[in-house]
């Protein structure tokens, strides 16, 4: 039975102070948030807006719509397990709870302001303008117009979803062939990266071109079988907000700065996951939730995430990165995470680290910054006259 769907939660209060929160940014948006240049200040504070804690009612219809695989072979006698059909992306990556998992909603992205003002940037750059047009031109595809979603995966896969009916490998410098019922793989011969289409509207690749690692095929496989035991690293109830994946402790770990050793190797210890949701569609807000065992552990470690961001934004006050501690001023931990009934474990504690990020700050931040370069920097001091 499909749970009742989740009422909005109640208005938030205004966020402030985070590293980790930043730097999760930095991860969810393709690490653009963190990139150095000018030193400009935002005008606007942020609105108060709707942290994506739960799905949205489009989002629940957006996830419905794509679950067109068939349902898993019915468990054995004695065990429960829900029989409903699947999404194929989510279905497709890796189902390791060791690594990490990101989707990015192309679709939603694009019409986002951020996103907007972003594109509209690199798309005035000829190189870049250059770059889309020679992949349209050599693989039938348009990034901006056929991709729906992007998923990566910390194993080097890489699942889209959209429409590749024009999608062309043929070309010479590339062997095909089939594989399972629906997938065509394409190797380029020097390379050994691997391609491949499964129906008309996946696209799944290895860009690390490593021969033989199967992560394609292993890929296909998981989207073809019906094996009860297969899991995903990804589940259903997670798939809303603009970006959003989990993070392994290790991951989440090598995030942070070499001076949180101590933090870092509590995570290892304690942390069982990380959950990240971002919404783009105004402003920028994120959650990043960190789920593990209830007790006091949780507890200590939710005060040291709250340590460690105070100090960070001092840390980057003191060193004059102006950026990233306007960054920290948005953000803060929230230990009090409001969950539905269906997504709780009486034997799981958990706390969020959340940040507000305003457009004005933002698009200060984001790729094109270097364009908007300091006259008073670029010129050069004129020499003193002569006494």
């Amino acid at each position: 039975m499909r749970p009742t769907k989740p009422t909005r939660p109640t208005k938030p209060t205004k966020k402030r102070g985070a590293w980790l929160a930043a730097a999760m940014v930095l991860l969810a948006l393709a690490a653009w948030l963190m990139s150095r240049g000018d030193k400009e200040k935002p005008t606007v504070r942020p609105r108060k807006i709707e942290f994506p804690r739960h799905p949205k009612e489009a989002e629940w219809e957006r996830a419905s719509r794509r679950r067109t695989l068939p349902p898993l072979s019915a468990p054995p006698p004695g065990v429960e397990a829900p029989q409903w059909k699947r999404d194929p992306v989510l279905a497709a990556l890796p189902a390791d709870p060791r690594r990490s998992a990101m989707v990015f909603e192309i679709e939603a992205l694009k019409e986002s302001p951020i996103m907007q003002i972003w594109l509209d940037c690199m798309m005035s750059r000829g190189n870049e303008r250059a770059d889309a047009a020679r992949l349209k031109d050599r693989y039938g595809i348009d990034v901006l117009e056929d991709v729906e979603r992007v998923a990566t995966s910390s194993a080097g896969l890489m699942v889209l979803q959209g429409s590749f009916e024009g999608a062309k490998f043929e070309r010479e410098g590339w062997t095909t062939r089939t594989y399972g019922e629906k997938g065509i793989l394409y190797e380029e011969k020097d390379t050994g990266r691997v391609v491949a289409t499964w129906g008309p509207d996946v696209l799944i690749v290895d860009p690390r071109a490593e021969p033989g690692s199967g992560l394609v095929e292993d890929a296909i496989d998981r989207l073809e079988s019906t094996d009860p035991a297969q899991g995903s690293i990804l589940q259903e109830h997670q798939a809303y907000s603009d970006v959003y994946g989990v993070l392994s402790p290790d991951d989440l770990s090598n995030m942070l700065p070499s001076d949180q050793d101590q933090l870092a190797e509590r995570i290892r210890e304690t942390v069982e996951r990380v959950e990240i949701h971002v919404d783009a569609s105004e402003d920028v807000a994120v959650v990043a939730e960190v789920a593990g065992p209830a007790g006091e552990e949780m507890k200590n470690l939710s005060k040291l995430f709250g340590a460690a961001l105070s100090m960070g934004r001092l840390n980057a006050k003191r060193e004059g990165n102006d950026e990233l501690a306007e960054l920290l001023d948005y953000a803060r931990v929230e230990t009090e995470t409001r969950r539905p009934p269906w997504e709780s474990k009486p034997e799981e504690q958990r706390f969020s680290v959340d940040v507000a990020l305003p457009v004005e700050l933002l698009k200060n931040l984001g790729p094109c910054r270097r364009d908007r370069r300091d006259p008073e920097r670029d010129v050069e001091a004129e020499p003193e006259p002569a006494r």
